[in-house]
C-alpha cells in the first residue's frame, strides 16, 4: 500500500502502465507473501497505519517493543512518540497548482528551534524529517530554515514532499497537513498510499500537523486519524504549548496591524490585521479566540474594512 510509479501521459496511465510489478503479478493470481514484522516504527505510530491499511496484520519486532526504543526528545505530552497536534487559526493560500499554511509553517520551525535547543544541550543524535504533501509548503519551510541546520554532526534536518520521502526514515518525522478549510476540501492529499507513506516514516517520534476541523469534515482516513488519536489521548491543541502559540501569534505580527488601539476598543478584543500584495491584500482579524483570513482585491478594501468591523462589533 505505497505510492505507485508516476506516470504523467494519461493514455499510459489509463492503459496500466503505472501499476507496479508486484501489482501485474497478483492481477495474474500469483502466490504472493506478506512481509509481517515490521521493525522501524514504535508501536504507538505503527498502530494507526496498521489498523488502516494491513487489516492488523503486522506484527511489531522485538526491537521496536524495547523500551530502549522510546524516546522523549522534547518535554510535554504534546511532544511523546505519536501525537496530533491541532494548528488552530491556519490559513491555506494557493500558489499556482500547489498550497501552503504559514501557519503550519511557523510552528514546524518552532518544534525545530526547540528540537535543535534540546540537542545542543544533549548532544544526543537525532535525525529529523519534515513531510509535507504539497511542494510550496515544501519549500516554504526550506525557505524559513535556510541553511541554519547544515553541517551539523548528529543533527540533521530534511524537508520533502511525502512523495520524496518514499523509502525513507527518520528519528522523528513531523507532518505538515496544510490544508485548512470549513469544506473540508483536502484534494489528493486523501489519496489513501499517500497518507499511508507520511505515516510510516518515523522510527520514535511521529507529530501530525493540521486542522482538526478541516480533516474531519473531509470524511477521509485523515478524519479517522483525527478521532483515533483522541481516543488515544494523543491529540492537542497547538495554543496550549507556548511556543507554538508564539508560532500564531509571530504570524500575525508579520501583517501590518491597521488601527489596533481603536479597533480593540470598539470590538470586543477584536484586531483586524492587512498585509498589502500588491492588487490583491490579505486580511486576518480574530474574534472569540478563533482566527480567520480573506483574500480581497485592494479595491474593495475600504468596503470589506467596514463589514469586517461591524463583524467584529456583533
Amino acid at each position: 500500500c505505497q505510492l505507485p510509479a508516476m506516470v504523467e501521459s494519461k493514455i499510459s496511465d489509463e492503459a496500466g502502465f503505472g501499476r507496479s510489478l508486484f501489482e501485474r503479478l497478483t492481477s495474474l493470481n500469483h502466490s504472493k507473501h506478506l512481509l509481517n514484522i515490521q521493525y522501524r516504527m514504535h508501536p504507538s505510530i505503527s498502530l494507526f497505519p496498521n489498523l488502516q491499511f494491513y487489516r492488523n496484520q503486522i506484527l511489531d519486532g522485538a526491537n521496536v517493543k524495547s523500551k530502549s526504543y522510546e524516546k522523549q526528545y522534547l518535554t510535554g505530552t504534546e511532544f511523546g512518540t505519536y501525537s496530533f497536534i491541532n494548528i488552530i487559526g491556519g490559513r491555506e493560500d494557493f500558489i499556482y497548482h500547489s498550497c501552503r499554511n504559514i501557519v503550519e509553517v511557523s510552528a514546524v520551525i518552532k518544534i525545530l528551534q526547540k528540537l535543535y535547543k534540546a540537542w545542543v544541550g544533549s548532544k544526543q543524535k537525532v535525525s529529523i524529517g519534515v513531510v509535507s504533501p504539497y511542494t510550496a509548503q515544501v519549500v516554504a519551510i526550506r525557505k524559513k530554515i535556510g541553511f541554519e541546520y547544515e553541517n551539523k554532526d548528529g543533527f540533521t534536518v530534511k524537508v520533502k514532499s511525502i512523495d520524496g520521502f518514499q523509502g525513507g526514515e527518520e528519528d522523528i518525522i513531523i507532518i505538515s497537513t496544510v490544508r485548512c478549510n470549513t469544506g473540508g476540501s483536502i484534494g489528493f492529499i486523501s489519496k489513501p498510499q499517500r497518507v499511508n507513506v507520511a505515516l510510516t516514516r518515523a522510527r520514535h517520534c511521529l507529530w501530525i500537523l493540521g486542522s482538526e476541523r478541516t480533516l474531519i469534515s473531509s470524511e477521509s482516513i485523515w478524519g479517522a486519524l483525527v478521532c483515533d488519536a483522541k481516543a488515544r489521548q494523543c491529540f492537542f491543541n497547538a495554543d496550549e504549548e507556548r511556543n507554538l502559540a508564539k508560532a500564531r501569534l509571530e504570524v500575525s505580527k508579520e501583517l501590518v496591524e491597521i488601527g489596533a488601539e481603536s479597533l480593540t476598543s470598539t470590538s470586543q478584543g477584536g484586531k483586524l490585521y492587512c498585509k498589502p500584495n500588491y492588487e490583491k491584500t490579505t486580511l486576518c482579524y480574530d474574534k472569540d479566540g478563533e482566527t480567520y483570513w480573506e483574500g480581497r482585491s485592494t479595491k474593495g478594501l475600504t468596503l470589506t474594512f467596514r463589514k469586517m468591523l461591524r463583524y467584529l462589533q456583533q
